[in-house]
């Protein structure tokens, strides 16, 4: 049995602790003192079970401060990163919660970016290793399942792994067991297709050049075979469509169906010149957790040099049919020198994002460095937007890190 300083953090009830204090201590060994937050240690005796003294954290802190914490809520997430404020997070422990801290990312061990016919355990482009499948999606969610339960736990040991280079990789609390709560599809899939031609697109080369892979499922067959899979019939489950325009698939109201008959949560990069009635039922619902779009322009005439497309009108007329207001809106401008690099597409811009209320998101092309005209404009529009209280977000993959820690400093996230 382990035998260290423990602090046990957390007391839904006095009758609750006693019915799982045996089970704690088999894992951690007796605690030295329990703790809780100074809101509810009103509501508490000053020992528990006769036995062990309730205090504040800080308090437990004060007479033990080497000690390891270990959390006894079910849900802990938020606990964890308050506490990760006032100690090292390497001695927070999970009694109850699927949480350790360790290196990760938000991707690793719970999504899955699609592409063709095979896999990644992530959806950063030019870094993300790539592992081929075959078989139904049943056995190629197995064969995901296995390498990602094996590269969790090489970053988890650090051992060498596919991931060890990725700057996305960071301490923090993350599940300790893989479980696939997202799949991502990109611009590969069979039958996918984009109405625009943007200047900028890495994904013209696999839209123009569709796979003859007998193995490679289309966007609307690999969701099917999904909607029958009973472990994937809950809420927590999110499909992210990022392979060209949804809108212009051929199956596009098919796939709807499908989307608007399950319980999943939707995350959509479109460029929204396109109408659809169905997904508008699909926003209205609450369904749609965020859409994403690229308008790159502040005015009609460099959104067709920059889109390749006159929609720039059509596109704000769609936007304002949508009920936009039922999910968070990301309006995108990738940065793209002697193209938009100018104050009145800048300025237009903004208006556009202050009009729908969206959240800005700053980019570049392939994480080209901004040019010192670029920075000027971003400090310019990140000005104007802390000024109205519209959050500006920098932490695109497609954004310099150097440039992220520019905007960053002028106000934005």
């Amino acid at each position: 049995m382990p035998d260290y300083t423990n602090i046990f953090y957390g007391i839904a009830s006095e009758k609750a602790v006693n019915e799982r204090i045996n089970k704690w201590i088999d894992v951690a060994g007796q605690p030295n003192i329990f703790a809780e937050s100074e809101t509810n240690l009103k509501k508490l005796p000053s020992k528990l079970l006769e036995k062990y003294e309730v205090v504040s954290l800080d308090e437990a802190l004060k007479r033990y401060p080497a000690a390891k914490i270990w959390v006894t809520y079910r849900k802990a997430d938020k606990t964890a990163k308050a506490m990760a404020k006032k100690v090292n997070p390497e001695n927070i422990y999970f009694l109850e919660a699927d949480l350790e801290y360790r290196k990760g990312c938000r991707y690793l061990g719970k999504f899955i970016s699609y592409r063709s016919n095979n896999f990644s355990p992530c959806c950063i482009t030019g870094q993300a290793p790539t592992i081929k499948t075959s078989g139904t999606i049943k056995e190629r969610f197995a064969q995901w399942q296995e390498y990602t339960t094996k590269l969790v736990d090489d970053v988890r040991r650090n051992r060498p792994n596919d991931c060890d280079k990725c700057h996305m990789l960071k301490g923090g609390f993350y599940r300790k067991s893989v479980q696939l709560n997202e799949i991502n599809f990109g611009s590969n899939q069979p039958g996918d297709i984009c109405n625009f031609r943007c200047v900028y697109c890495f994904c013209e080369h696999a839209l123009k050049n569709q796979t003859n892979d007998q193995n490679a499922l289309s966007t609307y067959e690999i969701l099917s075979q999904i909607s029958e899979m009973k472990e994937f019939d809950r809420e927590d489950f999110t499909v992210q469509l990022a392979n060209g325009e949804f809108c212009a698939y051929k199956q596009c109201d098919e796939i709807l169906d499908i989307l608007l008959k399950n319980k999943w949560k939707i995350i959509l990069v479109s460029n929204c010149s396109i109408y659809k009635e169905k997904l508008a039922t699909l926003i209205e619902n609450g369904r749609v957790k965020k859409i994403t779009t690229s308008i790159d322009s502040g005015t009609a005439d460099t959104f067709f040099k920059v889109k390749q497309n006159n929609a720039f009108n059509r596109v704000l007329e769609n936007l304002r049919k949508y009920p936009i207001e039922k999910t968070r809106l990301i309006t995108k401008y990738i940065f793209i020198e002697g193209l938009n690099d100018n104050k009145t597409d800048i300025d237009g811009f903004y208006n556009i994002a202050k009009e729908f209320n969206s959240v800005i998101m700053l980019s570049s092309n392939l994480n080209a460095p901004y040019t010192k005209n670029m920075r000027e404009l971003a400090a310019r529009l990140v000005k104007r937007a802390k000024a109205d209280g519209i959050k500006v977000d920098c932490s695109s993959a497609y954004l310099s890190p150097k440039d992220a820690e520019y905007i960053n400093k002028m106000g934005g996230k």
